[in-house]
């Protein structure tokens, strides 16, 4: 027999609630979202489960959790709750517009809607990747008290460095000590797992294929159920009837993160540098080298230096660019600076996604990058600098895309039991948010005879888990 569930509070019995949360290595995003339609948010710092520790990961999910119940109206919490003072907090830890936004509710914009590039295309919003260095959220400096009312139908928390179920049932307790809820009300896995939400409200779908791409890159499989009743009655709780199946990659970006923002950083500075050296090189060659191109130059003004050998030291973790840092303070600088210069490959060769002429496009290649000779010499762009940078950033685009191409399909299997015909592919993380980009995906998978059922990018995992709970749990 399913166990026997503590009901909510007859205080809050009449606005059931529940929370979903998006942690990772930056920042942590808490909705909570009632039966009624009423959203509100709230973000603390990093909460990357096994890289800040257990004890701060729960302190900054308490602390964003705290923030999003201060506003909602008084009329949803039961009377003997208390909100801790959080201005302490709040002075030494910047707090994000969109912990501070007022509660919305379903007549204005309650549920967040991810985009189905299967059936409209034409309507996807594209915005560039986040600067690594913007403004972020900080952790509590002070222990918050845990939440001692039982507020919450249930709880999913997707959290990076969650990656087994063993992770999952270590962190658990934290969990259910700190935010007042049952083991069995709570649904504790990888970030990842909240871009499968959408498929919740998608017929005829049995599997999500959920593809990051960001400063990494990570795939997972999910099984779609349908929801199982915990607890029968009148404050009845459904399991999400979501379940892990398969994983591809995500091993950091010394094993792979092959065409990720890193990856794109990495291929752009190789093609400056091989600029470099063919530049000084001019003597073995009967033909002139071309100058550095416009992408070139903008790639360096990215980075602050004026000639591509400086960019070895930031690579390389030498000199004033990571004076005083620790080696994982000073690795993840790097890595988030080099991801950064995505955006300029993408402003060359996407400029569609920003509205802009595009150049003539080179014809395809097969993506290899075994050799630039091809991309220094005779080119038929060379008296055009402008179509010459658009040629080369998107060659290194073609070239970064080949792998996620193959992860996307190593999440097939054999195709015996994930079929694409009734699967979705879910994907989220800046780089999908370039029009551009993500053709490169759908093109490359079609041509290896893989069409998803339907596609959708996710740009709010947070707000897109939480909805995708609450029609499990509300029936929205």
């Amino acid at each position: 027999m399913p166990s026997r569930l503590a009901s909510p509070p007859p205080a809050s019995a009449s606005t059931p609630l529940v929370l979903c949360a998006d942690g990772g290595g930056s920042k942590i995003c808490v909705v909570i979202r009632s039966m009624d339609g009423v959203e509100v948010r709230g973000t603390a710092g990093p909460c990357n489960v096994q890289s800040v520790g257990y004890g701060p990961a729960i302190q900054a999910i308490l602390l964003a959790t705290y923030r999003a119940l201060a506003l909602l109206p008084r009329t949803h919490l039961p009377p003997g709750l208390v909100i801790p003072p959080l201005d302490s907090s709040v002075q030494s830890i910047p707090n994000s517009p969109a912990s501070t936004s007022p509660p919305r509710t379903s007549s204005t914009l309650a549920v967040p809607q991810p985009v189905s590039v299967t059936a409209h295309p034409a309507h996807l919003s594209i915005s560039s990747p986040a600067s690594p260095f913007a403004s972020r959220p900080g952790s509590p400096k002070v222990h918050l008290p845990p939440i001692t009312i039982p507020l919450f139908q249930y709880v999913w928390l997707g959290l990076a460095g969650i990656s087994t179920k063993a992770d999952a049932k270590a962190f658990m307790p934290y969990v259910t000590k700190h935010l007042g809820v049952d083991e069995p009300r709570v649904k504790i896995t990888n970030d990842v797992n909240l871009l499968a939400a959408p498929a919740l409200s998608l017929p005829g779908i049995k599997h999500v294929a959920a593809v990051v791409c960001g400063t990494g890159t990570v795939g997972r499989t999910l099984e779609v159920h349908r929801p199982s009743t915990i607890n029968g009655g009148p404050s009845a709780v459904h399991a999400l009837p979501l379940e892990d199946v398969a994983v591809s990659r995500g091993w950091g970006y010394m094993l792979c993160d092959e065409g990720s923002a890193f990856w794109l950083g990495r291929l752009a500075i190789r093609s400056l540098l091989f600029t470099a050296d063919r530049l000084s090189s001019s003597p073995i060659y009967a033909a002139a080298a071309r100058p550095l191109l416009p992408l070139h130059n903008d790639l360096l003004a990215y980075f602050g230096v004026p000639h591509p050998m400086d960019l070895i030291s930031i690579v390389s973790l030498t000199g004033p660019f990571v004076e005083g840092l620790s080696v994982g303070e000073a690795t993840a600088k790097r890595n988030a600076f080099m991801a950064g210069a995505a955006r300029v490959v993408f402003k060359w060769a996407f400029p569609e996604d920003a509205g802009t002429t595009v150049p003539p496009s080179p014809p395809a290649s097969d993506g290899s990058a075994s050799s630039f000779s091809h991309t220094l010499d005779s080119q038929p762009n060379d008296d055009d600098p402008v179509a010459a940078s658009h040629a080369e950033a998107l060659r290194l685009a073609r070239s970064a895309v080949r792998s996620l191409i193959e992860l996307t399909i190593d999440l097939l299997g054999d195709g015996s039991i994930v079929r694409p015909e009734n699967t979705a592919l879910a994907l989220g993380g800046g780089l999908w948010m370039s029009k551009g980009y993500r053709n490169l995906l759908l093109e490359g998978l079609r041509k290896e005879g893989v069409v998803f059922r339907e596609t959708v990018v996710v740009g709010d995992a947070a707000g897109a888990g939480a909805a995708g709970l609450a029609k499990v749990e509300f029936g929205e």
